[in-house]
């Protein structure tokens, strides 16, 4: 099988619409990747960053940010926006949405988003203990169903392993529901224990229960992605094992020497678009 890197960079950034502000807080994150991203607070702000980035070659975007007490992103006021940056600049969309309802799928289809990279948790302890969420699974397989159903294009879920201080416990159960919905991509993530927050002396999943999970993504029989959230040591021997057992499609962010032992074709956008934009982003 051969695999395609993705490798974002200026061609497709990523833009907080909420700055660093979070209400959840997750243990895992505590604000720490936002602080890696561009980020406005106002769908005007967005507008011009957008303007500024499409002169600099950006041909997408990655909207993305704090989650409020409900976990959804607080994207509403910024769907207008959105639909001007579609029309003037015909950038690529994608959005990190949280749980969702039926109003606000339909919303973000209408407003020309284009791409939902959607976290798929089944796992009751992760939501409430590691997120902080009153929620349930049930209310995850709601929304991925309100976003089939009422939203954007291209909804493609996102599955991300040892939340729970490390451990695989209930991904396999989000694959199973995966089995009965319309999906092209599945983009699977990887615990990364990241310095000053709750979880940073967990050790990420070992590679044996990793691999028995993606071996078991293949049931699927859809484009299987290694997502860019993994950790260091992962880039260093899992990615290799994972090409070369044909478990994967495409990967993001490799080592080089990844890139150049298998002569991998080089995307410069997120993982998860589909393939009709592949061309607008190919190195």
């Amino acid at each position: 099988m051969n695999v395609t890197a993705f490798i974002p960079g200026k061609r497709y950034p990523a833009i907080s619409i909420t700055g660093n502000n979070c209400m959840l807080n997750c243990k895992y994150c505590e604000k720490h990747y936002l602080e890696g991203m561009l980020y406005t607070l106002s769908p005007t702000q967005l507008y011009h960053i957008a303007k500024n980035l499409h002169l600099q070659g950006a041909r997408g975007l990655l909207l993305s940010g704090g989650f409020n007490r409900e976990g959804f992103l607080p994207i509403k006021p910024f769907l207008d926006a959105i639909k001007m940056i579609k029309n003037d600049f015909k950038m690529i969309i994608s959005v990190h949405s949280g749980l969702v309802n039926k109003e606000l799928s339909s919303k973000m289809r209408e407003s020309g988003v284009d791409i939902v990279d959607y976290q798929l948790i089944m796992d009751p302890i992760v939501v409430k203990e590691i997120q902080g969420l009153n929620r349930s699974p049930e209310d995850y397989i709601k929304s991925l169903e309100y976003l089939e159903k009422y939203g954007p294009p291209n909804i493609v879920p996102h599955i991300p392993l040892g939340l729970r201080y490390g451990s695989i416990c209930k991904e396999k159960e989000a694959v199973e529901i995966l089995k009965d919905h319309n999906i092209e991509l599945a983009v699977i993530l990887i615990f990364t224990p990241t310095k000053n927050t709750s979880m940073a002396a967990i050790k990420p999943p070992n590679e044996e229960s990793l691999l028995d999970f993606f071996i078991h993504t293949q049931n699927l029989k859809k484009e299987i992605v290694l997502g860019c959230m993994r950790p260091y040591s992962i880039k260093q021997n899992f990615d290799e094992i994972l090409i070369k057992n044909g478990l994967i499609s495409r990967i993001a962010v490799p080592l080089k020497k990844i890139i150049e032992k298998y002569n991998m074709k080089i995307v410069n956008a997120c993982c998860s678009i589909p393939k009709e934009y592949l061309t607008i982003f190919e190195s």
